[in-house]
């Protein structure tokens, strides 16, 4: 796998489960953890404030969540729904669940920027058109600056979250 910024990203087995075991990082560091979950920048698309919200524990559909790990990784969706908004990266999101076999289960929280109303205007059904656009016109240092300030205020923002 190659993250946003075109690194190679070598593991053995499961990458959410090597993420949350600090295995590996991306340019722009880690939003948050606690012992629950792990909060980063996508790791593989140069679109500013795209955040997934992983579970550390291995699981692969969301049933398999406990009500306490729900619950939680709910609090932290919110959350940081709201402080993208405060800090300016978007007023609207979709939130996405990824279940697949195989794969780590994970909760995307996908900012829709402007620049992505020229792409499309149907959203869910061009969501492959905006991550290749990002992929290939994305991949810039000022746009790697956007998402690491993105990254450091939100981080402070969710720091003292519990």
């Amino acid at each position: 796998m190659k993250d946003y910024a075109n690194n190679e990203i070598k593991i053995n087995g499961c990458y959410g489960c090597a993420y949350a075991k600090h295995k590996f990082s991306i340019p722009c560091g880690m939003v948050y953890e606690n012992e629950y979950l792990t909060i980063s920048q996508d790791w593989e698309l140069p679109i500013n404030g795209w955040i997934v919200i992983c579970p550390k524990r291995h699981i692969e559909k969301f049933d398999e969540l406990t009500d306490e790990e729900r619950n939680i990784v709910f609090k932290f969706v919110g959350l940081t729904t709201k402080y993208l908004k405060q800090i300016g990266i978007s007023e609207y999101f979709s939130v996405e669940m990824e279940e697949r076999k195989n794969i780590h289960f994970h909760i995307s929280i996908i900012p829709k920027h402007s620049w992505m109303k020229e792409i499309s205007s149907s959203w869910m059904d061009n969501i492959g058109a905006f991550t290749d656009y990002a992929k290939a016109n994305l991949r810039t240092k000022k746009n790697f600056k956007d998402i690491e300030t993105t990254v450091k205020k939100l981080s402070k923002l969710l720091k003292n979250e519990k």
